[in-house]
């Protein structure tokens, strides 16, 4: 998603003078001014409060995810306890239900950008209108949703009394604060309940001796949302972080507030040296899945007294990977993309508002730069018959009909996340679909040629490639010149990808986890250009690999390798392919396999001399891929691996017996379709004979022997 605002300086002095405010781009250097945050214009303050029924100060008391009638989207549902009225009338203080777009139900999650995401704990200023949307269940009372979604909540900071919405900030929680609101409504604010975290002086004391200090940090430049840890070194710190936190600028805002790491990033706090991962969804003060990614900016470090120092330089975050939450709270994971289509890849399908439309050919030049940069294998398929935006197993980009929108959002891009348990027992999350909505109404350039900012006009283009970063499952930066930074200005084009940011973003998602077999999860996507991929064994020729290209671009060559065992830990390599565009038929035969149970894989050598490698094939050559073997066999190791071939992907259970027939262990591991190989953990298992018993999805059952040295 993108922020853009109208005009900078005539939005600044007016919003400056009418609510004494901060506005939130001022840590942003524009070379063209007008900038709009992800695809979101500011909403005028006086129109906010006359387009809202109800206008209450409150605080989130749950969260709990539903689908609609349709089973098609997620909502959630919120109970707010209610300090003040300043508009409307409400007879519920403790339970005022609220309802956003999107959530978390088991393992199924919808998180779309240019939405309100709340969590228990968050208080702010709710303006509120009853929600428009089919199908919701009914309450007690009113179901209400914020105007204009993200801006219909002004949230608070109780700790330092001040507050923030997109575009803008509030430096004091004070009487010219509410004041100015109720003079947009023109209803007098009504006290129902005193606010606990507004009543104390809740502001940071200074109760240290010492104040802390930051010397420095290292590296000075790093991503978000991968595992990269920072090092603070300084003094003053403390023995133990106790109540302290590490804070970097909101990269959804441009760095106009502030988020902090959560618990589980600090994996290190003493007197003179912090060491903290760097978070893409941070928390905020609140969950994490209402949080932003870290950005760009100075580090403030908060002792467990509460004082506080700011470091002397920026830290540059390059790039931001999207971070999924796992159900129960304590896990975040980058999502992998799985292969949704017989080519390897993903297809979207225009909707019939969207496919005959200047429209779809900027965004599909949009599509050709990341698959042409990255390797992302997206291609556009045959029009979807409607423009329906939902969980319906169809990528769809579209167009909205009317108010589909929220007030003053242009677009938005829905992720729709299933997960799934791997064999170690921990959730992997995947993208099941995506679908992009833009707003009929606005003004934009569709190209090829520039947007014209005397026309007000916004490239389409540009917010297409965005969009598709975050398709790509890149979150937001603060950095000009990135196609994913926040905002862009109207006039600007924003087209082509930072090498050093958006690509090496867009591939650590794709290496690290989508061009790999992750189990429970699906297919592992092809690299583009590729559109198949096969190995098949037959005694007399040998091993034979097959593949296909459609419209190569990045591509160099192509290596053929092969393991030297029966695993992926070392490989030797066969050939070296050279290239056909602009597309081909490839095939390369390996006449002298080694005997036993051996990996194939395919590389594609990039023009900058880097590799993606295609999932490894497993291939047996002795005739017993259509049985289960242990290897080896004795076991010398805390690792038991068999040769596994499943006819269908599903759960099987292994269990161990001794040889008194005891059963010592008991696993269930889902395992995909095809021939695989299985590890089970056999850590402290006493040297013996044991017999391996499982039993399948289908209840077939089967058992071997082995002996644990």
């Amino acid at each position: 998603m993108l922020f853009i605002l109208p005009s900078l300086h005539v939005i600044s002095r007016r919003l400056a003078l009418a609510f004494g405010l901060a506005v939130s781009c001022a840590s942003v250097v524009l070379a063209q001014a007008p900038e709009t945050h992800c695809l979101m214009l500011p909403l005028e303050p006086a129109r906010r409060a006359q387009e809202s029924a109800l206008i209450v100060e409150g605080q989130v008391l749950d969260a709990q995810s539903f689908w609609d009638a349709g089973h098609g989207r997620l909502f959630t549902r919120h109970r707010l306890r209610v300090f003040s009225l300043l508009k409307g009338q409400v007879t519920d203080t403790t339970g005022l239900v609220l309802i956003t777009e999107g959530g978390r139900l088991g393992l199924d999650q919808q998180i779309l950008t240019n939405t309100l995401r709340l969590n228990a704990g968050q208080q702010g200023i709710f303006f509120l209108t009853p929600a428009p949307w089919p199908g919701l269940p009914t309450s007690a009372g009113s179901n209400w949703t914020p105007f204009g979604s993200e801006q219909g909540f002004i949230e608070y900071n109780p700790a330092e009394r001040t507050a923030a919405e997109p575009f803008r900030t509030y430096s004091a929680l004070d009487d010219a604060f509410y004041h100015k609101i109720a003079d947009y409504v023109g209803q007098a604010r009504q006290i129902l309940r005193a606010n606990p975290a507004l009543v104390a002086d809740s502001k940071p004391l200074r109760r240290g001796t010492l104040a802390p200090t930051i010397a420095g940090f290292a590296p000075s430049s790093l991503s978000a949302g991968s595992g990269a840890v920072l090092t603070i070194n300084g003094d003053g710190f403390g023995s133990s972080r106790g109540n302290g936190f590490v804070e970097f600028r909101n990269a959804d805002d441009g760095g106009a507030t502030r988020v902090k790491a959560r618990d589980t990033d600090y994996l290190s706090w003493t007197n003179t040296r912090i060491q903290v991962r760097v978070p893409s969804a941070a928390s905020g003060g609140q969950p994490v899945s209402s949080g932003h990614p870290a950005g760009s900016g100075v580090l403030r470090v908060t002792t467990s007294d509460q004082t506080s120092i700011e470091s002397a330089n920026s830290l540059t975050i390059v790039y931001a990977l999207t971070n999924v939450e796992s159900t129960d709270g304590t896990l975040l994971q980058r999502p992998n993309h799985i292969a949704l289509n017989s080519t390897g890849g993903i297809t979207f399908r225009f909707g019939p508002n969207f496919s005959a439309t200047s429209a779809s050919l900027a965004w599909q030049r949009a599509l050709a730069t990341w698959r042409c940069q990255t390797g992302m294998n997206w291609e556009v398929g045959p029009a979807n018959s409607t423009n329906t935006i939902a969980n319906d197993g169809q990528n769809v980009v579209s167009f909205d009909a009317g108010a589909e929108l929220p007030s003053r959002v242009l677009g938005r891009t829905t992720s729709y996340y299933r997960g799934c348990y791997g064999a170690n027992g921990e959730v992997v999350f995947w993208v099941e679909e995506v679908d992009m909505q833009f707003d009929d109404a606005t003004v934009f350039q569709f190209g090829p040629a520039q947007p014209i900012l005397s026309l007000n006009q916004i490239d389409f283009e540009s917010v297409a490639v965005h969009e598709l970063g975050h398709a790509q499952q890149l979150s937001h930066l603060n950095l000009p010149g990135a196609v994913m930074h926040y905002a862009v200005a109207r006039g600007q084009s924003t087209r082509t990808l930072n090498p050093v940011s958006d690509v090496a973003g867009g591939r650590q998602v794709l290496r690290g986890r989508s061009f790999k077999s992750l189990g429970c999860s699906g297919p592992a996507l092809l690299p583009a250009p590729l559109t198949s991929f096969s190995a098949q064994y037959v005694a007399a020729t040998g091993v034979t690999l097959t593949w296909a290209t459609r419209d190569e671009c990045l591509l160099s060559s192509f290596v053929v390798e092969r393991s030297l065992s029966g695993d992926t830990m070392a490989w030797e390599q066969l050939s070296t392919i050279a290239t056909r565009p602009p597309a081909a038929q490839y095939q390369f035969t390996d006449a002298q396999p080694l005997s036993g149970l051996h990996y194939y894989r395919l590389r594609l050598l990039r023009p900058d001399g880097s590799r993606d490698d295609v999932a490894p094939a497993i291939l047996s050559t002795e005739g017993a891929a259509s049985s289960v073997n242990i290897f080896p066999n004795p076991v010398v190791t805390d690792q038991l691996r068999l040769q596994y071939p499943a006819a269908a992907a599903g759960t099987v259970i292994f269990r161990l017996y001794d040889a008194l027939g005891r059963e010592v262990s008991i696993t269930a591991l889902t395992i995909p379709a095809g021939l695989n190989v299985v590890s089970l953990n056999i850590a402290g298992l006493t040297p013996g004979f044991y017999v391996l018993h499982w039993q399948d999805a289908q209840r077939r059952t089967e058992s071997r022997k082995f002996v644990r040295l």
